[in-house]
């Protein structure tokens, strides 16, 4: 028996909810209506998710017909975290690493995540965990999205990503780069221009980083690269990057 505690979003046919079951605190996503395709959607997600048991990624507890139930963290919503500005260089690294290990984890079970934002991201600390696979690719799967559909949050969206082709792993690190840039600067990249950049005017430019991280400038700029083929080929690599930067490594 579920006990509702407070609707955490209700955005159309989806409702999210805090809820009690089993003396644990719980995430229920269900459903409102009968559509054929969000249904497919969210048992998707749940056929994803029974495959991703890592501890940067949220973990799924049970699913039936419209509903997905997900383990409760206890933290915040990095977009939260990012209304008061930029955060420090460490603490974005070590949420970046904890993100990257999770999308590692993620690509080697043959799934691409393709909406990595700073909505689907909880931090508890200086650690973070993965949320929200509602519009993952599993490669080994028949695909429910049409080729060409564009999935996903223009200011974290990877070119390609944009133009409908959901096939690369790449375009999660384009996503973990966006998102590294946002907690460095306090703003997305290309902020009200990346519709222009994501189309492929090459005019646009990238407001450069605070001198403060110009140590990670490198490594922000090789993800944020237009083309797959110039960015990090695997997320193992970019935590490699990172950790060096910090003396980590």
């Amino acid at each position: 028996m579920f006990t509702p505690i407070r609707v955490l979003a209700n955005n159309g046919p989806v409702r999210v909810e805090l809820a009690r079951w089993n003396d644990q605190l719980v995430v229920i996503k269900k459903l409102q209506n009968n559509s054929q395709m969000f249904s497919d959607r969210l048992q998707r997600e749940a056929e994803v998710l029974q495959k991703l048991k890592h501890v940067n990624i949220v973990s799924l507890l049970y699913s039936q017909g419209n509903m997905i139930v997900y383990s409760y963290v206890h933290g915040v919503n990095l977009s939260e975290a990012l209304q008061a500005g930029a955060l420090p260089i460490s603490r974005s690294i070590k949420i970046i690493i904890d993100v990257l290990k999770g999308l590692s984890f993620t690509h080697k079970n043959g799934i691409i995540h393709f909406d990595v934002k700073p909505g689907n991201i909880i931090v508890r600390g200086e650690s973070a965990l993965i949320a929200d696979f509602g519009f993952a690719k599993d490669q080994a799967l028949t695909a429910i999205t049409s080729d060409n559909v564009m999935l996903g949050t223009p200011n974290y969206m990877a070119p390609e990503q944009f133009r409908g082709e959901r096939d690369d792993p790449r375009s999660d690190l384009y996503a973990v780069g966006a998102v590294l840039y946002h907690m460095l600067t306090g703003f997305p990249p290309y902020s009200k221009q990346v519709i222009q950049f994501l189309i492929g005017d090459r005019t646009v430019e990238l407001e450069p980083l605070p001198p403060s991280a110009a140590l990670l400038s490198n490594i922000v700029y090789k993800s944020l690269s237009y083309l797959p083929e110039q960015r990090y080929q695997d997320a193992d690599t970019m935590i490699e990057h990172l950790s060096k930067a910090i003396g980590i490594a």
